[in-house]
């Protein structure tokens, strides 16, 4: 019993050796609770593929850009942004692998607008997946 709990106990310490760290930014002119939705859903996409996120290590930059937006007329208007999410592991300043979520939100003001749109973020998507596996090999 003992050999089997320190086999055990020694394959866990290799597994948390061998984790990368990674940190994760999310510039400011992203809304507030947008920034908490990506970080969020940024860091489950890491940890599912095994990669710590912490303040050592590369970096994964999540920015998003506003490519369109429309308000609707009347009293109760909406705003409507198409926003493409890109993330990039930078080493170095130079860009080793990004991906581009096109995105969509619709809410009472830009801030909601922008939540929405960073909901539509999903860490277990083929396009998460995919990132990860590049992200992955990149390390």
């Amino acid at each position: 019993m003992k050999k089997l709990f320190l086999l055990a106990a020694a394959a866990l310490l290799s597994v948390a050796v061998s984790a990368q760290t990674l940190s994760l930014k999310v510039p400011e002119n992203v809304p507030e609770a947008a920034r908490e939705v990506l970080v969020q859903r940024f860091t489950q996409m890491l940890q599912g593929a095994g990669v710590t996120v912490g303040e050592a290590g590369e970096t994964l930059i999540v920015e998003g850009v506003v490519t369109d937006k429309m308000e609707t007329p009347g009293s109760a208007s909406q705003t409507a942004l198409s926003i493409d999410i890109k993330a990039s592991l930078v080493r170095d300043d130079e860009v080793l692998v990004e991906n581009t979520w096109p995105v969509k939100g619709v809410g009472a003001d830009e801030e909601d607008a922008w939540l929405r749109a960073a909901k539509q973020i999903l860490p277990r998507s083929k396009a998460a997946l995919t990132f990860m596996d590049a992200l992955k090999s990149k390390f």
